[in-house]
């Protein structure tokens, strides 16, 4: 009996999305590029782009956003995954690694995944996280990152007659 064993060899190449702020020092501007389950961070200098950091993350990047609390120096970055698991993550300058200050999974078994891409806003005083990522509904995390912990979300339903 024949078997095979196939892998990737290469890492992915295609950049699904791409965010710029101040990730990993309030002075630095960074691009930071999602591809496939890695994100790679660069800091922008006038010679281009310097590599920082090439992290894997345990799922294809779905949807991310750089956002500032008003007590942080520097960005944070949410993340969801393909398979609506959620992160807020900052940047360790000592180490040179990504630190998880939250996480949870959105994840709704009966309802349906909306066509087309997931929208995620976080709101300008940073207190909340909105998600269309299921058709007829709006997911709401309020966004307590003082706690560390796990963000849970509320769930506000769209009539099906209302346009």
């Amino acid at each position: 009996m024949t078997q095979n064993y196939i892998v990737t060899a290469h890492k992915s190449t295609a950049v699904t999305d791409v965010v710029t702020g101040n990730f990993t020092s309030p002075d630095d501007l960074n691009l930071i590029e999602a591809r496939g389950n890695s994100l790679l961070i660069n800091l922008v200098t006038p010679e281009g782009l310097k590599p920082i950091l090439d992290a894997t993350i345990y799922g294809r990047v779905a949807l991310m956003q750089l956002f500032r609390p008003k007590n942080e120096q520097k960005d944070l970055l949410f993340l969801m995954t393909a398979r609506y698991h959620i992160a807020v993550l900052s940047f360790d300058p000592s180490t040179s690694d990504l630190v998880t200050r939250a996480s949870g999974e959105m994840l709704e078994r009966v309802c349906k995944p909306t066509e087309g891409r997931q929208i995620g806003m976080i709101d300008p005083d940073c207190k909340m996280i909105a998600l269309h990522i299921y058709t007829g509904l709006l997911k709401i995390i309020p966004l307590d990152l003082t706690s560390g912990g796990e963000l849970k979300a509320f769930n506000v339903r769209k009539p099906q007659d209302a346009r």
